[in-house]
């Protein structure tokens, strides 16, 4: 199969980071894959010139120094928001929308540019107007979806039928327990969250939490982690600004227990990562949790937008070392099956069985 992904930017984040891991792995089983995405015109870049011309023509391609890259990256310069030129997008099998932006410009490309889908990872009204978002579900797009409860709302509130879930994977080859490691704790006790200054993330809520917890556990540690450090950040925490994977991977051994407090999520992969890592995870019941957690087992799960709920479960743990040790050995043991393998191999049935397919379904 030849496919192309649309995506809105090159940019460090948990969409980004599936689509491209997929990528790789589809060019790794003998697919071509080409990754399109709009990106700066130069300042120069209408300059008549012989530099120009070329730079027209074979377009603009930032150096992508966090993420090794193996399908065919293909920039094209455009002015902010809008849609990349067509004639630079590749005749393939596939053309995939991977957010709600790109879903408009897939669905008015020309057909001979592939078989249209769209790669859903999230209900995405928080980032987009309502109306604008919801459209893109309507779309004459055939819909993948990455999570139960993405197929729920997307099926039920639209009308429309999905592929999938075809669950996200976690690289067990960048994250794992550390082997010196035996789940005992750290001095002092490390509690870790990955920083985000969307509000939907609940950071709030989990700072909240963390100064419940330390009313009662006043040496506690908090550990945070995120591409870029905001003022909201506590003078106490310790912050990992915009870690490698490597770098991320000795920050989750660190860790003695981790939380999301994530209001909605499409999937959630810090949580994966952490319990690959083997540390106890305390997580909010959105997106994918209940799909790669087990309350009680894998991980402690907590309603969103209740950070007194999370404290409860953070000191619990605090209070209870040997539970804490036993969700952290069963999360790491559980979650090895949401491997990258099998999460390749989901994907491509599904778009072998949308080329076979000669019309669009719906309800």
């Amino acid at each position: 199969m030849e496919i192309t992904f649309i995506l809105p930017g090159i940019f460090v984040s948990g969409g980004v980071i599936v689509v491209l891991e997929y990528a790789n792995r589809l060019t790794e089983r003998g697919h071509k894959v080409n990754i399109a995405y709009p990106c700066p015109p130069l300042k120069w870049y209408n300059i008549k010139s012989r530099i120009g011309r070329i730079l027209r023509k074979i377009g603009f391609l930032p150096k992508v120094d966090w993420f090794k890259v193996e399908a065919n990256l293909i920039g094209i310069p455009t002015s902010h928001g809008e849609c990349p030129c067509e004639e630079r997008i590749p005749k393939a099998d596939l053309l995939i929308a991977t957010w709600w932006k790109t879903a408009y410009w897939v669905a008015n490309y020309n057909e001979n540019k592939g078989r249209k889908c769209y790669f859903i990872q999230h209900y995405e009204i928080w980032g987009g107007p309502e109306e604008q978002v919801n459209e893109t579900y309507t779309l004459p797009l055939r819909k993948i979806v990455i999570s139960t409860w993405l197929k729920k709302i997307i099926e039920e509130k639209f009308k429309v039928l999905t592929y999938g879930p075809a669950f996200n994977g976690v690289n067990l080859d960048v994250f794992y327990r550390d082997p010196y490691h035996d789940f005992s704790l750290h001095n002092p006790i490390r509690i870790g969250m990955m920083y985000h200054t969307a509000i939907w993330k609940g950071i709030k809520d989990g700072v909240k939490a963390f100064e419940i917890a330390r009313k009662k556990h006043p040496d506690i540690q908090m550990v945070l982690f995120g591409v870029n450090r905001g003022k909201d950040i506590p003078d106490y925490a310790e912050f990992h600004e915009n870690p490698s994977q490597d770098n991320l991977r000795k920050i989750y051994n660190s860790l003695d227990i981790f939380i999301m407090p994530s209001h909605t999520e499409g999937f959630g992969l810090p949580p994966m990562e952490a319990m690959a890592c083997g540390v106890a995870c305390i997580l909010t019941n959105v997106g994918a949790v209940p799909d790669y957690a087990v309350h009680g087992e894998t991980a402690l799960v907590s309603p969103p937008k209740q950070p007194e709920e999370l404290a409860k479960n953070l000191i619990y743990l605090l209070d209870n070392q040997e539970k804490r040790k036993k969700i952290a050995k069963a999360g790491c043991n559980y979650i090895k099956q949401f491997t990258w393998e099998r999460s390749i191999k989901q994907l491509e049935e599904i778009l072998k069985k949308i080329l076979q397919e000669k019309d669009i379904w719906k309800l």
